[in-house]
């Protein structure tokens, strides 16, 4: 006779829920600029003398926090069985959630750095730049391969100032990046998603350790948008993004986001 809880294991397909939730996802990668440019300037409003690369943190700090109670969507595993079954179904929604604020984050960042963002086009790539080399820094399975989603364009991964050499791009090579949409979002959502799967632990003990790792995840995208947007030169983000991304007390994670 045997003692002690046995946890339900439900079978979980992660590339079947990757394929639902990309109807969601293709949508969240039009952020409002003004929104975000609203965001930035109060920021800078505060601390006009600081550095941009010392004012990511503050910046992006809701985004942290919104991503972090995404996880919110797998709180019915409180209850093991039908609750876990319910958190399952909602794991789209919460990939959707995260990278909505990964994608506003890295806006933030673009703004921040006083980059022009009123070409879409160019925008989009640059997002998705900062995407694939989330994925790739994110993945543990070496199956995400930017050259096999980027082809040339991936030797712009972790270059400093990769923004410029976007914006040096002809229209047919942003094009050639742009293309590459679907691939990106997908091995985006593969990198984050499976720590997602944390949250169908029951009784409240997986949202925890998901809502921390996606507070990780957001912090490399933001270091990502740094190196990305920010200055090659001396002081820009070509080693460490200067400033250091705060953590989050639980106790906020799980109060509401005022909007910052």
């Amino acid at each position: 006779m045997t003692s002690g809880f046995n946890f339900p294991k439900p079978e979980f397909d992660i590339e079947a829920t990757v394929d639902r939730a990309m109807a969601l996802i293709n949508r969240t990668l039009q952020p409002s600029l003004e929104d975000a440019q609203k965001a930035v300037d109060k920021v800078r409003a505060a601390r006009p003398l600081v550095a941009p690369g010392d004012l990511m943190d503050q910046v992006t700090r809701g985004n942290r926090m919104r991503a972090a109670r995404a996880v919110s969507f797998s709180l019915p595993s409180i209850l093991p069985g039908v609750g876990t079954a319910i958190s399952a179904a909602a794991l789209p929604v919460a990939l959707r959630e995260v990278l909505k604020e990964a994608v506003s984050a890295t806006i933030k960042v673009g703004l921040l750095f006083d980059r022009d963002l009123t070409d879409p086009e160019l925008t989009r790539v640059a997002v998705l730049l900062v995407l694939t080399e989330g994925a790739v820094k994110l993945d543990k399975t070496g199956r995400i391969r930017p050259d096999a989603i980027l082809g040339r364009h991936a030797s712009l991964l972790g270059t400093p100032a990769s923004y410029e050499a976007l914006a040096a791009l002809t229209p047919e090579e942003r094009q050639e990046v742009a293309a590459s949409q679907s691939e990106i979002l997908r091995a985006w959502a593969l990198a984050v998603g499976p720590p997602l799967l944390a949250g169908l632990l029951p009784f409240g003990l997986g949202p925890m350790a998901a809502a921390n790792y996606m507070q990780y995840v957001l912090k490399g995208t933001i270091t990502s948008a740094g190196r990305a947007f920010g200055p090659a030169g001396p002081g820009g983000p070509g080693g460490p993004v200067p400033g250091t991304l705060d953590e989050i007390p639980e106790r906020e994670i799980r109060q509401d986001d005022p909007g910052s």
